[in-house]
């Protein structure tokens, strides 16, 4: 009885002890919302702390590097001075001032980039700049003289001082901006000097040093002094704040961008000491514009507002670049200079009054006029040399585009050679437009291009590739290909010698010639139309006949001349026709300046570059392609008949006229013209230097020049302008060469009985070994052969008493 009383009640307790558990309608979805809440919350947290956080990580990934973006420079080769080198104290003072280096005042030190001349020295302070090997210079030099000449090099304060050679700075021939623009030359803050960097603290945020990244007593100072003097002197945001804002944020007035700004300031002071935060500052800060170029950073507006590297900034033109900062537009002291040296001034009294600079040097600031040097952004001053380079930037090292990509290209081009042959091409296609060409009506403009490379190595040192870039910028030195007339000739001959066909004193017929070619006959003739008879193969080329040219051409093999003229240096494909000969092919001006570069440097085929290194923006030198050294196609003692029987054109041939010009020095040269004188060649070398001018029009009109008259004129004038001091070197003579007296008309050895007698190089293999035919009778002697200097000459007594009675006096040249 009492197991069924009890067992119901036990069974309706346990049903009220589980009536708590039952679930009430909507209580499963209540709990779904909370954690969505929740989750919603933690979504909206992170978001905005991705919103405050995310600039940071962006900025901590590049803060206190090279900026990312800043353009590509172009540099040329910087002069080098060498113990003995000829060189005036004059000479080099204007060197370094071109360069933007300044004379240090009297008792005071050599500061970076300033140089002091004393007596018989000058030292130079020398700033940090690339080279093949790196970041160089950033020493000190002491070049010694003895009147005109360099007596000794050294480095101070090193342990072995002397040197033997050294360069100076290369100049800025390029820079490769983007498309914004934008001009960057990043400094490292131990370069600058304290007063630019008290100047700007002085300006901008005088509490830089002891806050955390916002300064309220500078926000509410600022306010003060601005609505004291009803305008705005001062801004309230520190140098983090306003870092912060050009590199990271736009530059809207809204609350939300000052809250980010403040907050990234904070994060970015807790995380970086205080100079890397000034250094990033000073490089990205906006400075103006020179031109149409924003100027970022103060090692850009430095050079464009002073011609100078910021360490070489005085009290003056520190204060001045800092007042700037506020307002560089209006501010600017190229447009606004009395504005510009108000605010200099304001500046100059905000460091007197936090006296971080003496009373007396504040003074002498202030009385200081305002003095810029106004170097306008020259993109580029060698157009066309630039273009060339960045095809072999492309090409060697596997660069798509220089724009804004920071890199530092090392050329071979000489700044000074380049202004002299585009003064040279300007100077000589005016004279032949109201000249020769006057009355013509062309309507484009008669064309021109100068190649000027170093032989020994295919460097090149000028590149004019036309008249005027801003009107063309088709390259016309690597690029047009014309006719080249008869400034092929020198590869015909240089095959004759190789074959053993010819040498120098072999005669050539000189009379009507033709060939039959494919049912057509072809005949040739000489410029003037005459005919000489016999002539040797030297007067030939000397005088630039067609017609011995073509006989000579079809002796030594047309394939072997195609075959000659691929080794020196045409690239292009040439067919064997017996108008070859006389330059019935198109070429560029670059591969003809590469065959005469070959033939200067004793049968050395160069490859011609304007490149020796590249660095990225972080100095570190890129691998490419190395330029090949010159490889011998040629044999010396051939090369060397070549130079030979060229050096007579200037005395003899179709370039006497350069002699009148004042050349004076033994080089060689040829002269081409095409048909219809459509294209006018020059090509002139020494052992040192190889020069190719080209004129004619882009249209392949026919003109009234030559190539005497027209390219032979630049040639002269630009080859004067870049004489080294001492005159030209001499081409050696290789071993294989023997030299003979000869009689020019019959190139037979030279008699005393020879009226006249020439001095001729041969192959030692293939000496004259004939006396003389038409002089060479009874009694008659062989002259001394020459070795090395002219010999007196003797004959039998009783002949040289007879010469002394006729008052004959033999007539003897060397060629």
């Amino acid at each position: 009885m009492s197991r069924s009383t009890t067992g119901p009640k036990k069974e309706r307790n346990d049903l009220r002890r589980r009536r708590p558990v039952r679930r009430r309608r909507g209580g499963r979805t209540g709990g779904v919302r909370w954690r969505r809440w929740m989750l919603l919350v933690c979504l909206l947290l992170l978001a905005v702390g991705a919103w405050l956080v995310w600039p940071f990580w962006q900025l901590a990934g590049q803060f206190g590097a090279v900026p990312s973006k800043q353009p590509s420079r172009l540099y040329g080769r910087g002069d080098e001075l060498r113990v003995g080198q000829s060189l005036k104290p004059e000479v080099l003072v204007g060197r370094l001032q071109s360069m933007g280096y300044r004379a240090a005042a009297a008792g005071q030190g050599l500061t970076l980039g300033s140089f002091r001349r004393q007596d018989d020295q000058i030292e130079i302070f020398r700033r940090p700049f690339p080279s093949p090997d790196g970041m160089t210079g950033k020493d000190r030099l002491r070049i010694t003289f003895e009147g005109d000449n360099v007596r000794r090099l050294e480095t101070l304060g090193v342990a072995s001082p002397d040197l033997t050679s050294v360069r100076l700075e290369p100049p800025l021939i390029a820079s490769f901006y983007g498309a914004d623009l934008r001009d960057r030359r990043p400094v490292s803050i131990d370069d600058l000097p304290e007063d630019l960097i008290l100047a700007v603290l002085a300006a901008e945020d005088a509490s830089f040093l002891t806050h955390k990244g916002i300064s309220l007593t500078s926000i509410l100072r600022a306010a003060w002094v601005n609505l004291r003097s009803n305008q705005v002197r001062q801004g309230g945001s520190t140098l983090t704040q306003q870092l912060v804002k050009n590199l990271y944020l736009t530059h809207e007035r809204r609350l939300t961008r000052k809250i980010r700004e403040a907050l990234l300031a904070i994060l970015i002071e807790a995380r970086y000491e205080k100079r890397n935060i000034l250094e990033a500052y000073l490089n990205e800060i906006y400075w103006g514009r020179s031109g149409a170029v924003s100027l970022m950073g103060v090692g850009a507006a430095s050079w464009a507002y002073f011609g100078k590297h910021p360490a070489q900034l005085n009290l003056s033109e520190s204060a001045l670049l800092a007042g700037m900062i506020q307002a560089p537009a209006t501010l600017s002291p190229l447009s606004h200079p009395q504005a510009a040296k108000e605010r200099r001034d304001f500046v100059l009294g905000r460091l007197a009054q936090m006296r971080w600079v003496e009373a007396a040097r504040l003074e002498t600031a202030s009385r200081q006029p305002v003095e810029t040097f106004d170097v306008s952004r020259v993109v580029r001053q060698a157009p066309y040399f630039a273009d060339a380079v960045l095809a072999e930037a492309r090409r060697r090292y596997a660069i798509e585009g220089l724009d804004d990509a920071g890199y530092v290209l090392l050329s071979t081009l000489s700044l000074d050679d380049q202004g002299k042959a585009e003064e040279a091409l300007a100077w000589g296609l005016e004279a032949l437009e109201t000249g020769w060409e006057k009355g013509r009506d062309n309507v484009a403009p008669l064309q021109g291009a100068l190649i000027s490379v170093d032989p020994r190595d295919g460097g090149i040192l000028a590149y004019v590739g036309g008249r005027s870039y801003s009107q063309s910028q088709f390259d016309r030195v690597g690029s047009a290909r014309r006719q080249v007339g008869s400034a092929f000739k020198p590869i015909v001959f240089a095959t004759a010698f190789e074959q053993g066909v010819a040498t120098p004193a072999t005669f050539l017929e000189d009379a009507p010639y033709s060939v039959r070619l494919a049912g057509k006959t072809w005949q040739p003739q000489n410029s003037d139309g005459k005919y000489r008879g016999w002539v040797t193969a030297r007067s030939a080329l000397e005088l630039s006949l067609n017609v011995p040219t073509a006989r000579l051409a079809a002796q030594a093999g047309l394939s072997n001349i195609v075959e000659m003229a691929h080794r020196l240096g045409v690239e292009q494909p040439l067919e064997p026709y017996p108008a070859l000969a006389l330059g019935a092919m198109e070429v560029t001006p670059r591969e003809m300046a590469t065959v005469y570069a070959t033939f200067a440097n004793q049968g050395r085929r160069p490859q011609l570059h304007g490149l020796t290194a590249i660095f990225d923006r972080h100095g570190k030198p890129l691998k490419g392609a190395a330029s090949k050294p010159p490889t011998q196609v040629l044999r010396q003692d051939i090369a060397h008949l070549v130079n030979s029987t060229l050096q007579g054109v200037f005395d003899r041939g179709t370039a006497r006229s350069a002699r009148r010009q004042g050349i004076s020095d033994a080089l060689a040269g040829k002269t081409g013209t095409t048909n219809s004188r459509r294209d006018s060649w020059f090509a002139g070398y020494s052992p040192e230097r190889t020069t190719l001018v080209w004129v004619g029009y882009d249209d392949s009109s026919k003109t009234r020049l030559s190539g005497a008259r027209a390219a032979l004129p630049i040639w002269s004038r630009f080859t004067l302008g870049t004489r080294p001091t001492g005159g030209y070197s001499a081409f050696p003579t290789p071993e294989g060469v023997v030299v003979a007296w000869i009689d020019p008309t019959t190139g037979g050895l030279a008699t005393d009985r020879c009226p006249e007698v020439v001095a001729e190089s041969f192959l030692s293999t293939q000496p004259p070994t004939e006396l003389c035919p038409a002089h060479s009778g009874f009694r008659a002697q062989p002259l001394e052969q020459p070795q090395g200097i002219e010999p007196e000459k003797k004959g039998h007594p009783f002949r040289r008493w007879l010469d002394m009675l006729r008052g004959e006096k033999k007539k003897k040249r060397v060629y």
